[in-house]
């Protein structure tokens, strides 16, 4: 019988916690800034994209910089916890082989180290929002339910493509180009009010857009968002979590001969 996602690792807690640890160090091993990096990332990236379209007169919107930076940290985490999801499998060959830990322990400990790492992040929106000039309203209470539904979307493709990963490494290429082009298509830089029916299609079915415009409204429009914009991504994250599981488990007993 195929287990609970992320319950059937949950026994160790002690050790997923001390390799989710041990993930991050690995990350910026021989780096001079080292966890520093996890906040100077996103940043780095808002002060590109910040002067870029303030320059050419598309930043002028009220609360563009937070509108900006808060779109940036949630596209960083997913974009590095996907990436980091998918390699949990291959870069741990040898603990695989020599140790005897569910396969799903691994992908689930790279979401854990992720999400170590986002409270990070989270932490420099909310400590640049004075500098900003920026005053969040009682909604900004609601912030981590964006974060947690990014976080549990973030699990379920490390699920899915940790798996794809063992038999088609030319996985990596792809969802990078993937993960890319998400940057573009949601709505991170530019405002659902300022584009056309294109854009608007694609937000529709876009999860990460779906998920940042939630944060969008929370932390930047004071607003809570209806029912029905909560449903859709719901929904797909945890069709993606279970999905992304059952397939992990389907194929996981040959994973050492992969490998």
């Amino acid at each position: 019988m195929t287990s609970f996602p992320i319950l059937s690792v949950l026994n160790n807690k002690a050790l997923l916690l001390e390799f989710a640890i041990l993930n991050i160090k690995v990350r910026y091993k021989g780096t001079h800034l080292g966890f520093l990096w996890t906040a100077i990332e996103p940043l780095l990236i808002f002060v590109l994209l910040y002067v870029v379209f303030t320059s050419i007169r598309l930043g002028d919107k009220e609360n563009f910089a937070i509108y900006l930076l808060s779109g940036i940290v949630l596209y960083h985490i997913f974009s590095r916890g996907t990436m980091s999801g998918m390699t949990s499998l291959r870069i741990n060959t040898g603990i695989i082989k020599s140790i005897n830990l569910k396969r799903e322990f691994f992908p689930t400990a790279s979401t854990l180290s992720t999400t170590l790492l986002a409270i990070v992040e989270i932490g420099v929106l909310l400590s640049l929002m004075p500098v900003f000039q920026f005053s969040p309203t009682l909604t900004i209470l609601l912030v981590p339910l964006p974060f947690i539904l990014l976080l549990i979307f973030i699990l379920g493709l490390s699920y899915l493509l940790s798996i794809i990963n063992i038999y088609l490494k030319d996985i990596q290429t792809i969802w990078a180009i993937i993960v890319q082009t998400l940057l573009f298509t949601s709505p991170i830089f530019w405002y659902l009010s300022d584009v056309d029916e294109l854009l608007h299609i694609i937000q529709s079915i876009n999860p990460v857009g779906q998920i940042i415009e939630l944060n969008h409204q929370i932390v930047v429009f004071g607003q809570i968002p209806p029912l029905s914009d909560w449903l859709y991504t719901t929904v797909f994250v945890f069709a993606t979590l279970f999905l992304g599981f059952g397939i992990f488990k389907k194929f996981e007993k040959k994973i050492s001969e992969e490998l």
